[in-house]
């Protein structure tokens, strides 16, 4: 009697474990072919060691960054611009490196590595964002015309499902301005803040001009169901690991 209850405990406790480990580790979901096209979010990339037990997700560091431009072009990467990716008739094994916000440590920091592997990439500018290192005209001028590709993303990085229509819909299409200035070409690219939104704001980054817009929904879609306003990328956060970074990249995230 004892002993059966004993397993049946141990059984309960086992099953337990193996749930959270399939919440913390998606290994459960099925892996997408290598060959569609995926879109990665990036924030900040600093040199020093992110602190894990912080959570500061929207760092990585120059080491994990490296790390993972090296998987992915050893297997087959063809990196491109958001707007390049969009536009292309073959996106096979394409990937668009997406940075948020303008932090000046695009430059410093992901630019020499973007570029060691000849990698391109589109920064989401929110030119006014307050309390920010933010990217200067001369870092954005020299990137700009290396062929990396300038979104927009609001001009003070607002929260758009809080903020009265008429200033959500100045502040997306001042961002588009702003960034058409300070690069001089086209911005036809959004980022939405937060990755919050309606349809209402997919309809006003629309009426802006904008051809594409990313989110932060986690999903690797084959280019058949692409909604180009409302295209998914995959976070690459600083507490991720190499085996979380392989689940993201084969899955679409590596926990729920």
């Amino acid at each position: 009697m004892i002993e059966g209850v004993l397993v049946d405990a141990f059984g309960l406790a086992g099953v337990i474990a193996l749930l959270a480990l399939a919440a913390r580790c998606n290994f459960w979901r099925w892996p997408k072919p290598l060959g569609w096209p995926r879109i990665l979010m990036y924030h900040r990339i600093q040199p020093a060691a992110v602190d894990r037990s912080r959570g500061e997700g929207i760092t990585a560091t120059t080491t994990q960054f490296e790390a993972h431009l090296t998987w992915l072009a050893a297997h087959g990467a063809r990196f491109v611009t958001v707007s390049e990716l969009m536009a292309a008739e073959n996106p096979a094994h394409m990937v668009a490196i997406t940075f948020d916000d303008g932090y000046a440590d695009n430059f410093t920091h992901a630019w020499p590595i973007l570029k060691k592997f000849s990698a391109p990439a589109t920064i989401y500018l929110a030119p006014d964002m307050p309390d920010i290192e933010r990217l200067s005209l001369e870092m954005i001028a020299e990137m700009s015309a290396a062929g990396i590709e300038f979104g927009a993303h609001t001009m003070t990085h607002i929260h758009l499902p809080s903020t009265d229509d008429n200033q959500a819909l100045a502040e997306i299409q001042a961002s588009k301005n702003a960034v058409e200035s300070l690069t001089g070409k086209p911005c036809t690219s959004f980022a939405y803040p937060y990755g919050k939104f309606f349809d209402k704001h997919v309809a006003m980054v629309a009426a802006a001009g904008f051809e594409t817009a990313v989110t932060t929904r986690k999903k690797i879609l084959p280019r058949r169901k692409f909604d180009l306003l409302c295209l998914p990328r995959l976070s690459m956060v600083g507490q991720m690991n190499r085996f979380e970074f392989w689940l993201t990249i084969t899955r679409g995230r590596y926990r729920v």
